[in-house]
C-alpha cells in the first residue's frame, strides 16, 4: 500500500535525498503560506527542509506531512502520543468548550488533521439526528406577487417597465441559516482535504442531508457575528471544528488556507505555557491552596518607574515585562515568578543548555517585581518550567532539578512529565510546594 502520511518531529530534518515524493511539493507550500519567514515554523536550505516550532499536519494532494512533537510525549509508541497531544490541546484556553467528544478515536493510521476532521463528522452527525435548524432570514427579490413589505427603490429601478412585478423585502423561514452554511462550506472544504476512506465516505453521507443550503455572501465574515442560545446550542462544537478548518489564526493555533487547503498547525510554546498555567491554577483550586494569589501574563509591572525624554516624563508601558505565571503567597508576603520552555536541556553541556537570555529575562522579572512591591512583597525566586524527557541519558526527568543562586536570587528549574495529566499533576504539585 501506498504511503500517504509522512510523519516527522520537530528539528527533525527533512531530505530531498530520502523524501523525493513530497519535497519539492512541501517546499512550495511552505513558500505559498509564508510559513519560513512570516512565522518561522520551517526552515529551508537547498535540499534541508526542518519544520520548528509547532506540531500539526500539512496536506500535500493525496499526502499529509504530520510533524509531533520533539519530544515524544508517549515513549515508543506513536498511537498514544497522538492520544496525549488530544488530552493536553483539551486543556488549553482554545478549546475550553470542551469540542472534543467522549467516544473512543481509531488513531491507526490518522494523522491529527483526520482525527479533527472525524471529530467534526461525530459532531454534525449529532446535528443531523436532531435535525437541521431552520431560520427566518431576510430575502430581497423581483416577485410576480405582493409579499411583504415592497423596496421603493429597487422597484422603481428593475420594474419600471414591467408593471406585473414588485420587488419585495420578506423573511422566509429557510434552511439556508448561517449554522447550516458555515458546516456545508465545512464539509465541502474536507471532503478535497482528507486521505482517510472511512473519513472520506462519512464527509459524502453528511453533506447529502445539507445539499439544499444555499450557500450566500459573506458567510464567512459573518461567522464572528454567531451566538448561541437554546435554540441552536446543539451546532457549538461543531461550528468551533469549523472556525478551525476556515482559516482561524489565535495564539493557540495557526491554520493556513491555500486555496481549498488547509493545515492545522500548533505552535507548541504557547500550547505548552497555556497547558502548564491552567494544570497550575487547577491544582491550586482542587488543593485549596488558599494562601496562594495566582495570576497568568501579568502585566502589572514596568522594569523602570518612570522614564523621561529631556526632562519630560512619557509613559513608562513601553517597557512592560509580562511573565508567563506569577504567584503570590498571602501569608508569607513572597512572589515567585514562572516561566515556561518548551526546550531540551542536556547533561552534559557545560550550562546544560539552558539560554543565558532566558537567565537574564528572569534576573530582571525578579529585581521588577521586587522593587514594585517591596513595600509589600519580597521577590527573589524564580522558576523555569521546562518538560522531561527521557531520550537519551544526558537528558533531565521529571526527578531532576537543577538550582541556581546569589545571595538575592534564586533559580529553580523543574522538568515536567507530560506523559500523562496524572504525572503532570504531580510534578507540578512538587512545584507548587515550594511556594506554601
Amino acid at each position: 500500500m501506498e504511503e500517504k502520511i509522512f510523519t516527522f518531529r520537530e528539528f527533525q530534518k527533512i531530505t530531498y535525498s530520502k523524501n523525493k515524493k513530497i519535497f519539492f511539493k512541501l517546499k512550495k507550500y511552505i513558500k505559498d503560506n509564508n510559513l519560513e519567514n512570516d512565522y518561522e515554523f520551517f526552515k529551508i536550505t537547498k535540499d534541508v527542509i526542518v519544520p520548528q516550532n509547532f506540531v500539526g499536519t500539512i496536506p500535500l494532494d493525496k499526502f499529509q506531512i504530520e510533524i509531533l512533537p520533539k519530544i515524544p510525549l508517549v515513549e515508543n509508541n506513536i498511537e498514544a502520543e497522538k492520544i496525549r497531544f488530544l488530552e493536553i490541546l483539551q486543556s488549553i484556553d482554545y478549546f475550553k468548550e470542551k469540542i472534543f467528544s467522549n467516544s473512543k478515536i481509531e488513531i491507526i493510521d490518522k494523522s491529527i488533521l483526520e482525527i479533527f476532521i472525524h471529530l467534526f463528522i461525530e459532531e454534525v452527525e449529532k446535528i443531523v439526528k436532531k435535525g437541521l435548524i431552520y431560520k427566518y432570514v431576510d430575502k430581497n427579490e423581483n416577485l410576480n406577487v405582493f409579499k411583504g413589505k415592497l423596496d421603493i427603490n429597487s422597484h422603481i429601478k428593475y420594474n419600471f417597465s414591467h408593471k406585473e412585478r414588485f420587488f419585495m423585502k420578506f423573511d422566509e423561514f429557510s434552511v439556508n441559516s448561517l449554522e447550516n452554511i458555515i458546516i456545508k462550506l465545512t464539509i465541502q472544504k474536507l471532503k478535497k482535504v482528507s486521505i482517510n476512506p472511512k473519513n472520506k465516505e462519512n464527509l459524502n453521507k453528511i453533506g447529502h442531508y445539507f445539499e439544499n443550503v444555499s450557500i450566500l455572501e459573506n458567510s464567512i465574515e459573518n461567522l464572528k457575528y454567531l451566538t448561541f442560545d437554546r435554540m441552536n446550542s446543539y451546532y457549538k462544537n461543531a461550528i468551533q471544528w469549523s472556525k478551525i478548518f476556515l482559516n482561524n489564526q489565535s495564539s493557540s493555533i495557526f491554520s493556513t488556507n491555500n486555496g481549498e487547503i488547509p493545515s492545522v498547525l500548533f505552535p507548541m510554546e504557547t500550547i505548552f505555557e497555556n497547558y502548564i498555567a491552567n494544570k497550575l491554577v487547577n491544582i491550586i483550586q482542587e488543593k485549596s491552596y488558599c494562601e496562594l494569589l495566582f495570576k497568568i501574563q501579568d502585566s502589572s509591572c514596568s522594569i523602570f518607574s518612570s522614564i523621561s525624554l529631556n526632562n519630560t516624563k512619557i509613559d513608562n508601558n513601553i517597557l512592560r515585562i509580562r511573565p508567563d505565571i506569577v504567584i503570590k503567597n498571602k501569608n508569607t508576603k513572597e512572589i515567585f515568578i514562572l516561566d515556561t520552555k518548551w526546550k531540551v536541556l542536556n547533561k552534559l553541556d557545560d550550562k546544560f543548555k539552558i539560554s543565558t537570555e532566558d537567565i537574564y529575562q528572569m534576573l530582571a522579572y525578579v529585581k521588577t517585581y521586587n522593587d514594585r512591591n517591596k513595600n509589600n512583597y519580597t521577590c527573589k525566586k524564580a522558576y523555569l518550567i521546562y518538560p522531561a524527557t527521557n531520550m537519551r541519558k544526558n537528558t533531565f526527568s521529571a526527578k531532576d532539578k537543577l538550582i541556581f543562586k546569589t545571595d538575592d536570587f534564586e533559580l529553580n528549574i523543574y522538568f515536567v512529565d507530560l506523559s500523562s495529566d496524572e504525572n503532570t499533576e504531580n510534578s507540578l504539585i512538587n512545584v507548587l510546594d515550594n511556594f506554601i
